[in-house]
């Protein structure tokens, strides 16, 4: 099984440890680490880099307003995703196609409302057809707290797009009720007849929930979904097809 979507606990003495203590707990397999855009992270996911593992996988951010991103940083076996800003898109794309070649995923984030960001992506897709592009926080469908007016028209647009998965995380950022967050489970439900369960992801946003909870949101997600742990999909096969040493 896989947590397709994590951060690190940078206040726990060995961040990495700790991570691996509560996947074991809750047998997932396998994660995608995401770093901030604090960059606090940084210096775990480039020992990661450094001495890949068959366990995990790392997505950077991008930043158009940084000289230190390079392409070559593709090349990396334990690299598999960028991370971007909506508004960091159009900066990106001298680097969209040497993304699109190396089969990778651009995870881009919704800091201006679903609506840009799709209208953004479809744009740049129209342009790199083979782009894969790896949503996550079930399009971002409340801003500020309030339901997002443009968010079911966006996602349908984007379920359209050969190449797109999307991810369930973030499920208590975006709630206004206690878990399991019943409020929530209509937004996955629409993304699930848009996707279908292979095209879905679980992610657990570690550590931004209540403590203690990783396996609750990690089955939580699965249960919504309804697509058997066992079975990798599209986003795991990619993002784990290549062994290591």
């Amino acid at each position: 099984m896989m947590d397709a979507y994590t951060h690190l606990d940078m206040s726990a003495l060995s961040p990495m440890a700790v991570l691996e203590q509560w996947m074991d707990k809750a047998a997932i397999d396998r994660a995608l680490v995401v770093e901030t855009w604090s960059q606090d992270n940084r210096s775990c996911l480039d020992r990661i880099i450094a001495s890949p593992s068959r366990r995990f996988r790392v997505a950077l951010c991008f930043r158009a307003t940084e000289e230190r991103f390079s392409p070559s940083i593709l090349e990396q076996e334990a690299v598999r995703g960028i991370r971007i800003r909506t508004t960091d898109l159009q900066a990106f794309r001298p680097f969209a196609a040497a993304l699109e070649s190396s089969q990778k995923w651009l995870i881009p984030h919704s800091e201006v409302g679903i609506g840009k960001l799709t209208s953004e992506l479809i744009d740049l897709v129209a342009d790199y057809p083979d782009l894969r592009v790896f949503l996550p926080h079930m399009g971002w469908p409340r801003r500020n707290e309030k339901d997002d007016e443009d968010w079911y028209e966006s996602v349908s647009k984007l379920s359209r797009l050969s190449n797109v998965v999307a991810g369930i995380s973030a499920i208590s950022h975006f709630s206004r009720e206690p878990f399991p967050h019943e409020d929530i489970k209509p937004f996955v439900m629409r993304l699930r007849e848009l996707f279908g369960p292979d095209l879905l992801f679980a992610g657990s946003d570690y550590p931004l929930f209540e403590a203690g909870r990783y396996a609750d949101y990690m089955n939580l997600a699965l249960e919504w979904i309804g697509r058997r742990a066992e079975e990798p999909g599209r986003l795991e096969s990619t993002l784990f097809e290549s062994s290591v040493s």
